[in-house]
């Protein structure tokens, strides 16, 4: 007797293509080693010993041995975090090239519609200063140009929606995981905009490259804050090509101007339960440098607090030449982190690094950015900025313009924060290959996602019906048979078994 599951997901979906306003095509070289390849050809629930059978392909230029990984995924593939412990087969390192390798997975319950990803890494290092060579300081200013112009939610609300809709654009463009988290503030929706990099084997890590993009109601905002959306789309269109163990965040944040108050509901509500936060990059104002003695002033109370930091800019007589960054005690191995990897591939660029104590609440000048929040619920954050008003004269002014930003020293700030997430995130020599929904043996699951026959009975608006009728044909062979219908959201959760027999 043959069987049939029939799974129906239903989704109304409403929007808009915004056309990308300039063209970002990325060459990945890596050397001479080429990534391995992975190819799922088979997976079956074999229910008589509880296990799924995952079948693959392995093969690799240079013929290595690789790590292979199996992850699990409950959530139709958003994420592959469920767990997956009791395993045997072709797993683990190492494992030499072939066809037919296979890999068992025993489990509790039969994950009827979970997706398997298979990963294979052949553990060869990647030059993280390729990537940083990656870093386009055209592109940086191209960018710059489209963004430049009055960005706030009244005084200039049309060139604030290019720039919405052009990041979510670009993190789309670039195979991020995209989302949007909407609310709204005094009658005007504020919106967050999120690019998400999955991690290979350690994904509910999470590194954030941030910065907020809208700006006050009467300046252009090239340094504040034009600069940090061109630094974390530039970084996003680099790394989208790579693989890291841990995933990588890249958010745009609404409300800044405003009190914090975009990166506030993200650390309050938009933080998935899932995610585990090691550590945030925010920028705030990364283009401004000035070379004229004593054109760097410093808060007071600085000298106090951080005389080295003092020492410092006073033997360079004052010249804001620095990229200033900023932790609190409890972000101190980010930092450390930060300033090795802007020693070792940026060399050129010097960087002044201070940890203010707690949260920062003795130095409100260093809270001032989309840091603070992460910092007041325990995360691990840093504020990277070229000093904001004690350095830049541009400040919340119309002359806050293009022509005022350092494309060198620019370059350089986004090329250390670059290598410093890349090489945080643990970048991989890898590629993955990711199953169809998995299915039990002796069932035969209709796969497509377009039936060969649907439709929709009319529920909505007027009049309203509280009862959807939904007619759908499934192919038959003429023989004994038995069909299975499931309801699942868009989520690909259950919602009801309607009917089986």
């Amino acid at each position: 007797m043959k069987k049939y599951v029939v799974l129906l997901g239903i989704s109304f979906l409403l929007g808009f293509l915004v056309l990308p306003e300039s063209q970002d095509e990325l060459t990945v070289t890596e050397g001479t080693n080429n990534v391995p390849s992975i190819v799922i050809t088979g997976t079956e629930i074999i229910s008589s010993i509880n296990a799924v059978k995952i079948t693959y392909n392995l093969s690799d230029t240079e013929n290595e041995p690789c790590r292979i990984s199996l992850r699990v995924s409950n959530d139709s593939g958003k994420t592959f975090l469920f767990p997956a412990d009791s395993v045997s087969g072709d797993l683990g390192y190492p494992v030499q090239t072939g066809t037919g390798k296979q890999v068992y997975w025993y489990y509790g319950s039969i994950p009827l519609g979970y997706k398997v990803k298979l990963v294979a890494d052949d553990m060869a290092n990647v030059d993280i200063q390729q990537l940083v060579n990656q870093v386009d300081s055209a592109h940086l200013r191209s960018n710059m140009q489209f963004i430049t112009g009055i960005r706030h939610r009244t005084a200039g609300s049309v060139q604030l929606q290019r720039v919405k809709d052009s990041i979510n654009n670009r993190f789309n463009r670039y195979n991020l995981q995209t989302s949007i988290q909407s609310f709204d503030f005094s009658g005007y929706t504020a919106q967050n905009f999120s690019g998400r990099l999955p991690g290979t084997t350690r994904e509910d890590t999470t590194y954030i490259v941030c910065g907020h993009f809208e700006t006050t109601s009467t300046s252009p905002g090239a340094d504040d804050n034009g600069t940090a959306v061109a630094a974390f789309l530039e970084i996003s269109r680099i790394l989208s090509n790579y693989k890291f163990r841990n995933t990588i965040k890249f958010i745009g944040f609404d409300l800044e101007e405003s009190g914090l108050v975009g990166s506030s509901r993200y650390v309050s509500q938009g933080i998935p339960p899932y995610e585990k936060i090691a550590g945030v990059f925010d920028f705030e104002m990364i283009g401004y440098y000035c070379d004229q003695p004593n054109c760097q002033q410093i808060p007071s109370g600085f000298c106090t607090l951080f005389p080295y930091l003092c020492d410092s800019i006073n033997s360079q007589q004052g010249r804001g030449n620095f990229l200033i960054n900023t932790a609190n005690v409890n972000s101190n191995p980010l930092r450390y982190a930060f300033d090795s990897c802007a020693r070792i591939y940026t060399p050129q660029l010097r960087v002044l690094s201070l940890a203010t104590p707690g949260n920062g609440q003795s130095t409100p000048d260093l809270r001032r950015s989309d840091h603070a929040p992460f910092w007041d619920a325990g995360y691990k954050a840093l504020m990277l900025t070229d000093g904001a008003n004690f350095r830049n004269p541009n400040y919340h002014t119309v002359n806050d313009t293009l022509g005022s930003i350092n494309f060198d020293f620019f370059t350089n700030n986004v090329k250390a924060a670059l290598a410093t997430v890349a090489s945080l995130a643990g970048i991989q020599h890898s590629s993955y290959d990711v199953s169809g929904f998995l299915n039990v043996i002796g069932i035969s699951q209709i796969s497509s996602e377009i039936p060969g026959h649907f439709s929709l009975g009319q529920n909505y608006p007027n009049p309203f019906n509280p009862k959807t009728r939904i007619r759908f044909s499934v192919p038959s062979s003429g023989k004994n048979e038995a069909l299975k219908i499931a309801v699942y959201d868009i989520n690909g959760r259950l919602v009801s078994a309607i009917a089986e027999g």
